[in-house]
């Protein structure tokens, strides 16, 4: 793991469980990687924070390197402390149940912008890095805030894919 990827991984706790059952995929959790064993997370249970990653608590764990330079490595990690101590948003999960269940469509009325949860956090730190408009994808996903790990995870690998990237140092 180096500063600037993007970490998701797949927790043995009941609440892992939950997610995974509603997003229908095999992640439940996204991070922000600060160093080879620190993240920069929206955890359920705290505050965004910069955290020791513990390996132990996982059953599978996906790096993903999005090819950035040094410096915009930096830039993400910044990018990423700036919203430390934004509180956990337990209703925009609620959403994603009322979502998967109800199949309703739309963006996420529930979202409060000063609440993160891990995905809002990983997709809020590259649009402010350019990935997205480097690509021309934004438009697409400009309800990311909305995405799930899951839905993520496939927007994050798509762009490691789309390799070479020039994404603007911020």
């Amino acid at each position: 793991m180096r500063r600037g990827d993007v970490v998701f991984v797949q927790g043995k706790g009941i609440i892992s469980q939950i997610i995974r059952y509603f997003d229908k995929g095999k992640f439940s959790h996204c991070a922000v990687v600060a160093s080879h064993d620190m993240v920069i997370e929206a955890d359920y249970n705290t505050r965004v924070a910069l955290r020791r990653f513990q390996v132990d608590k996982y059953n599978i764990i996906e790096v993903i390197d999005l090819g950035l330079t040094w410096e915009q490595r930096s830039s993400v990690y910044k990018s990423a402390m700036g919203h430390i101590g934004k509180r956990y948003d337990y209703v925009q999960l609620l959403w994603y149940m009322i979502r998967k269940v109800f199949r309703v469509k739309g963006h996420n009325r529930l979202n409060n912008p000063k609440h993160l949860i891990c995905s809002e956090l990983v997709f809020l730190v590259l649009d402010e890095m350019g990935v997205l408009d480097e690509l021309k994808i934004r438009d697409s996903f400009f309800r990311g805030i909305d995405l799930t790990p899951n839905e993520l995870y496939d927007l994050v690998r798509y762009v490691a894919k789309s390799k070479p990237l020039k994404i603007p140092t911020r």
